[in-house]
């Protein structure tokens, strides 16, 4: 009984995988702080390089290949992210706020 309930199989991690990429996909439509959003984008792509690894794992036998990919695209995303919390910090120096709404409604 104990060892059916300790067996992850792939279904697992891909539900997983999809209960993260809607947390993120409703974080980037809900949300109007534009660093929530930053962070919603984030977890999307973390979402996808976890069902990524998944299949690479269940259909290689191997994370050989996978992880090599998945640090890639990691890279590249924190790259990313670091690009944006910049920009988010020169936008909070000149707007003192981090509202979506608000900044658009400034620019009219």
């Amino acid at each position: 009984m104990i060892d059916n309930f300790l067996n992850i199989g792939m279904m697992h991690y891909l539900i997983f995988a999809f209960i993260l990429f809607l947390t993120g996909l409703l974080g980037v439509v809900v949300s109007r702080n534009l660093l929530r959003i930053v962070m919603s984008l984030f977890i999307l792509t973390v979402s996808i390089v976890l069902s990524f690894l998944t299949f690479g794992c269940y259909c290689d036998n191997s994370l050989d290949n996978a992880n090599i990919i998945s640090i890639f695209i990691l890279m590249v995303s924190v790259l990313q992210i670091i690009m944006a919390v910049v920009i988010l910090y020169k936008i909070y120096q000149t707007n003192e706020y981090l509202d979506a709404e608000k900044i658009k409604d400034k620019e009219n």
